[in-house]
């Protein structure tokens, strides 16, 4: 009985071992993941009768004036108003600064007769108390995504707002952007990388082109032609002209 006491208490403490090294793996990974992951996601959701629409960002910045406000951290509203084929998600964030008060911001989108929608331009709105400014920028990120999808990517873009002798900027990084679609959830996304990378291409051309060699290699080979008269010790000798 001892030494199954004994084997069963080696067995019980290479179990606790186990998962003792297993939980600081997990804690490990849970602190890495805590620092790794700063920055504040936040989903814009505007929903109405006639439009739709929904934004996902996980950085969402305003450069303007020297400074950069983080617009993730900051309450805000959102609506969506539709025009014929074109679909428009405004954010109200309320007061920014002194210097920028009823601050909003609006992303166009537009759709095709084909059912393929893109994003068109944004637009910040604001006042300082007494004079109201509007920036204008191309916000092109999404191009000819049907209607039955939404649009993520996640490298940075920043969107170049101007208007006059003022200008800012918006950036935003690991976003996602549904605009034709009803209800508060994503559905199938496409990616904003190609389906095919630089390398794959590389591939692709440099098989190809040894391809092309080795067909014009054969072709040269079966074009090649064996001489019809042989030379024996019977017959005369094969006279070559001199200009060959």
């Amino acid at each position: 009985s001892s030494g199954i006491n004994a084997e069963y208490g080696n067995t019980n403490y290479f179990i606790q071992s186990n998962l003792r090294v297993a939980m600081n793996q997990v804690l490990l990974f849970l602190v890495l993941f805590g620092l790794g992951s700063s920055n504040t996601a936040v989903v814009y959701d505007a929903q109405s009768d006639d439009c739709n629409a929904l934004f996902y960002t996980e950085r969402h910045e305003l450069r303007i004036g020297g400074s950069t406000v983080d617009l993730t951290s900051k309450s805000s509203n959102s609506s969506c108003s539709a025009d014929g084929t074109s679909r428009t998600l405004q954010i109200s964030f309320g007061e920014l600064s002194d210097e920028m008060k009823d601050v909003k911001l609006s992303y166009g989108f537009i759709v095709t007769d084909t059912g393929y929608w893109s994003s068109k331009a944004a637009t910040l709105t604001y006042t300082n108390g007494t004079t109201e400014t509007s920036l204008t920028g191309a916000f092109k990120v999404a191009y000819f995504i049907g209607t039955a999808f939404s649009f993520a990517c996640t490298p940075a873009y920043t969107i170049s707002l101007s208007s006059g002798n003022t200008s800012a900027a918006l950036v935003i990084e690991r976003y996602q952007i549904q605009a034709y679609m009803k209800g508060s959830v994503f559905v199938d996304e496409y990616q904003c990388i190609n389906y095919i990378s630089k390398g794959a291409w590389m591939g692709i051309f440099t098989g190809v082109l040894m391809i092309i060699v080795l067909v014009l290699s054969i072709m040269m080979l079966l074009s090649t032609t064996t001489p019809d008269r042989f030379e024996t010790s019977k017959s005369k000798c094969l006279i070559i002209p001199h200009e060959h």
